[in-house]
């Protein structure tokens, strides 16, 4: 192997960052972001929203966040060689983590209080595995940082001492 490539591997912000792309990878499998009852079972993937055992449901374009997130994730891991650009990114990379856990939040709600032709209010309201996965990835992407700018740093102290 190249020793630049394997600078990379051995760097455990590089794990870090890995792991919290394959945690918003998670929410690209289909699989449930949020669910309740609302007289109908209501659930919802990245993709769309079901209300009871209709096949065909509202659109949801959940997953393109998603898809952005992995990509910084990559490009974050990538750009070893440039330490401001990785923490620039993983800055980037921490919000958009947050707004997306907060649009499922958010969007849990909507869509239990949406309904107008139901009977009673939505009860049961339940996030998926998939929404809890997708905010873990946040401690990741904060580790990575706090990983890089420790190399920043000693490299910083090293390059003062020659």
């Amino acid at each position: 192997m190249e020793p630049n490539i394997q600078n990379m591997i051995q760097r455990i912000q590089t794990v870090y960052f890995l792991i919290a792309a394959l945690l918003v990878a998670t929410t690209l499998f289909g699989t449930d972001l949020f669910s309740f009852d609302q007289g109908q079972f209501v659930h919802s993937t990245a993709y769309k929203l079901f209300r009871g055992t209709e096949m065909a449901g509202k659109k949801m374009d959940f997953w393109m966040l998603s898809l952005v997130q992995i990509i910084f994730a990559l490009m974050i891991i990538f750009s070893f060689k440039m330490r401001h650009r990785q923490i620039f990114l993983g800055w980037i990379l921490l919000v958009l983590n947050l707004l997306s856990s907060a649009w499922i939040l958010l969007g849990a709600n909507v869509h239990s209080v949406e309904c107008t032709i139901c009977k009673e209010p939505a009860t049961n309201l339940s996030l998926g595995i998939v929404f809890y996965l997708h905010a873990a990835a946040f401690i990741f992407v904060f580790l990575g940082i706090r990983g890089v700018r420790k190399d920043k740093k000693t490299i910083d102290s090293l390059n003062r001492l020659r």
